[in-house]
C-alpha cells in the first residue's frame, strides 16, 4: 500500500533549500529524537494489548531499537525487538528485487509481456508487461476484492496462489488499458511471484532466501507459505471494532510476493543499509527507484515496490503494509542516510503514524508550508457547488457540502480560491461552468497530473415500483458470485446465501451505495434494465447478467 494511505500528516513543503534537508544528521540527535518520538506512544499505551516493535538507522547502522505491547496476549509474551512481525505490502519491494535479479541474469527482462509466462492469462488487446505488473498501472481487478463478492474472501477461507491465480486468469477484462492509469492492485505481485517461480525453476521463497536474504545477513525473515507453519518468537496478530475486546485477527493464507513476508525491524534496517550502499550492485537499486511512466508520459509516485515521494521536503522512498491485524511502515531518507521501520501486531495505534513522528522529531522543526492566498468567496457562490457528483470512471459518489461554514469534498476540507477552484490538501478541485454559470463538471487533479472527473447528479429516491425494474438473481461469471435484488417496501438489499442481506443506499439515478462498494444498472434503449455492475476501490466494473 502507498505512503498515503498511511500517514495522517502527508504534506508536502514547497521552496525549501535543498542544502537545508541533504544533510546528515549526528547520531545523538537522531536517537534523541527517536527516544522522544517512542515515550510518546509509550506513554499513550494502555495494557493489556498489542504493539509495536521500531527501529532507526543511521548510515546503514542501527541505532534505535525498542518494542512495546504484547506479541501474545493469551500468554502474555511482550513484544522485543527481535520479534517477527508480518511485513504486509512491505514485502512487494523484495519480490520486485527477484525480478530485477532474474532481469540482470538474462533470464527475463521486466519490458516482456506477462503472457510470455503465464500464457493462460487472457489477451487483454493491449501489451501487458511485467514492468506494469510492478508500477500497478496494469489494469488488473485486485483478486481479493473480486472474491469477496463470493462472500466468502479474504480472511474467510484459506487460500493459496493457485486459488489466487484462477481468479485473476478468469478476468475477462481489465479496469483500464495497461499503462494508462496508476491503480493499486495485489494482483500484479502475485503474478510476479509466479513469474518467478516459472523462470528460475525455484520456489519463489527458497529464491528469495538464497539471492536476498542469505547474502545479507537476514536471519530471522521468511514466507508465509505455509500459514499452518510454527514461526518461533512471531507475534499474533489482533483487532478490535472500535473499543470493543481485541481479537485474533491471524492471516491464514499461503499466497505471497503481494505480501506474506515475515521479519523484523532489524532485518528491515539491513535491506535498507543495502538500498542505501547499493552492496548488491547499482543497477538492482536504481532500478527499484525508477518511477513509473503512463502512456502519456508522465510519471507517478510508485517504482518498483516503493513509493518515491517528499515528506515535508525531504525525500522520501517508503511503502506501507497491512494484512490481516498486523500494520506496518518502512522509510528511507536517502539524501540523510536515516531509515525508520516500524512494525505493529494490532490494528492500532498506526505504524504510518509513529514512523511520520520519529522522523519529525528526527529532522523537525519544519519550517511552516507556503500558503495560498484564500479568496473571499461569498456564501451564495458555495452553495452553488453543493450537492452529489458522479465519478466518471468509477461511479462512486462526490458530495460537496458546507458544514459550519466550512467547504468539504468528500468529506475533505477545501479551501476556495474563486472562480470554482478550490485547494484539496496537495490536490486542485476545479469546476466548470456552463453560459448560465450553473456548475456542469468537476475535476481533480493530483501532483502528479492524475485528473479524475465528475458529472453532476441528482438525490434518488426511486419508488416500490422503480426498485422493482432491479429484482431478481444476478450472476458474475468472472467472479464466480451471485447476486439477488430484494426489494421490501421501499427498501432494497442485495442478499446472498446463505444469510447475508446487504441494505442498499439509494445515489443517483440506477445507482446504490453498498457496504463501500457501488451497485449501479445499465438500460437498453427502450430504458429496459439489461444490466448489474459493482464496483469498488480496486476493482472498477465487475458486470453481473440477470439469471431470471
Amino acid at each position: 500500500m502507498s505512503k498515503r494511505n498511511f500517514l495522517f500528516v502527508f504534506t508536502a513543503i514547497a521552496f525549501l533549500s535543498s542544502a537545508a534537508f541533504a544533510q546528515v544528521p549526528t547520531k545523538e540527535k537522531v536517537v534523541a529524537g527517536a527516544e522522544r518520538a517512542f515515550e510518546k506512544v509509550a506513554k499513550a499505551y494502555v495494557a493489556p494489548a498489542p504493539g509495536c516493535a521500531a527501529a532507526v538507522s543511521l548510515n546503514g547502522e542501527t541505532v534505535f531499537e525498542k518494542a512495546f505491547g504484547l506479541a501474545d496476549m493469551e500468554h502474555n509474551v511482550p513484544n522485543t525487538t527481535q520479534t517477527i512481525f508480518e511485513s504486509g505490502s512491505v514485502a512487494k519491494q523484495f519480490t520486485a528485487a527477484a525480478l530485477v535479479l532474474l532481469q540482470q541474469d538474462g533470464k527475463l527482462s521486466i519490458d516482456d509481456p506477462v503472457r510470455k509466462y503465464i500464457p493462460e492469462l487472457p489477451d487483454y488487446g493491449s501489451p501487458l508487461t511485467i514492468r506494469h505488473l510492478l508500477n500497478h498501472t496494469a489494469g488488473l481487478r485486485d483478486w481479493g476484492t473480486v472474491m469477496s463478492l463470493t462472500g466468502v474472501g479474504r480472511g474467510a477461507r484459506v487460500i493459496n496462489q493457485d486459488l489466487a491465480l484462477d481468479v485473476i486468469i478468469h478476468q475477462k477484462a481489465l479496469d483500464f488499458t495497461p499503462g494508462a492509469e496508476y491503480s493499486y492492485s495485489n494482483s500484479g505481485y502475485n503474478l510476479a511471484a509466479i513469474i518467478v517461480e516459472r523462470v528460475s525453476k525455484q520456489k519463489f521463497p527458497a529464491f528469495v532466501e538464497e539471492r536476498l536474504f542469505k547474502p545479507l545477513g537476514m536471519k530471522s525473515s521468511s514466507w508465509r507459505d505455509d500459514y499452518q507453519r510454527i514461526v518461533p518468537g512471531r507475534a499474533q496478530a489482533y483487532s478490535r471494532p472500535a473499543n470493543g475486546p481485541w481479537r485474533l485477527n491471524m492471516p491464514f493464507m499461503n499466497v505471497y510476493g503481494n505480501g506474506g513476508m515475515l521479519t523484523t525491524v532489524g532485518d528491515w534496517m539491513k535491506w535498507n543499509a543495502m538500498l542505501d550502499s547499493k552492496s548488491l550492485g547499482a543497477p538492482l537499486v536504481d532500478a527499484l527507484e525508477t518511477r513509473g511512466v503512463l502512456n502519456d508520459g508522465r510519471k507517478i509516485a510508485y517504482a518498483l515496490g516503493l513509493t518515491i515521494d517528499k515528506y515535508k521536503g525531504l525525500k522520501d522512498v517508503s511503502h506501507g503494509g497491512a494484512t490481516a491485524g498486523y500494520q506496518t511502515f518502512l522509510a528511507r531518507y536517502p539524501d540523510n542516510k536515516v531509515s525508520v521501520g516500524v512494525m505493529c501486531n494490532g490494528t492500532s495505534p498506526s505504524a504510518g503514524e509513529i514512523a511520520a513522528n520519529i522522523t519529525d522529531e528526527i529532522f523537525g522543526p519544519f519550517p511552516e508550508p507556503a500558503r495560498s492566498e484564500v479568496a473571499n468567496v461569498s456564501d451564495d457562490e458555495l452553495k452553488r457547488f453543493v450537492g452529489i457528483w458522479r465519478d466518471e470512471k468509477t461511479h462512486f459518489p462526490a458530495r460537496f457540502n458546507i458544514e459550519n461554514g466550512v467547504s468539504r469534498w468528500r468529506g475533505a476540507r477545501v479551501v476556495p480560491m474563486g472562480g470554482g477552484q478550490f485547494t484539496l490538501g496537495p490536490n486542485q478541485l476545479k469546476f466548470t461552468f456552463d453560459k448560465d454559470g450553473k456548475p456542469v463538471s468537476a475535476e481533480t487533479i493530483d501532483p502528479d497530473g492524475e485528473v479524475r472527473r465528475f458529472a453532476p447528479e441528482t438525490e434518488w429516491k426511486p419508488t416500490p415500483e422503480e426498485l422493482a425494474a432491479f429484482k431478481g438473481e444476478w450472476f458474475s461469471e468472472e467472479a464466480g458470485a451471485t447476486y439477488t435484488f430484494a426489494v421490501e417496501g421501499d427498501k432494497a438489499f442485495i442478499k446472498q446465501r446463505p444469510v447475508t442481506s446487504l441494505p442498499l443506499q439509494p445515489l443517483f439515478k440506477d445507482h446504490f451505495f453498498a457496504q463501500g462498494s457501488v451497485v449501479w444498472f445499465t438500460r437498453d434503449k427502450n430504458g429496459k434494465v439489461n444490466g448489474m455492475h459493482v464496483g469498488s476501490s480496486r476493482m472498477r466494473d465487475m458486470p453481473f447478467v440477470r439469471l431470471k
